[in-house]
């Protein structure tokens, strides 16, 4: 998204070898899931778990 042009994110595997989480500082804004079909995928303001779906 716009909120996040030039700036530096990082993408760090997840505990589920099919996700990709998506990091600006510490805080996780989206997953990469390569399992569901849906390339990146919103990450509530207060995930729990991160599960797919």
């Amino acid at each position: 998204p716009q909120a996040f042009r030039g700036e530096r994110l990082a993408i760090r595997p997840s505990p589920n070898s099919a996700q990709y989480g998506v990091f600006f500082a510490a805080h996780q804004v989206a997953i990469i899931d390569l399992a569901s079909g849906k390339s990146v995928g919103h990450v509530p303001e207060h995930p729990s778990v991160m599960s797919p779906g």
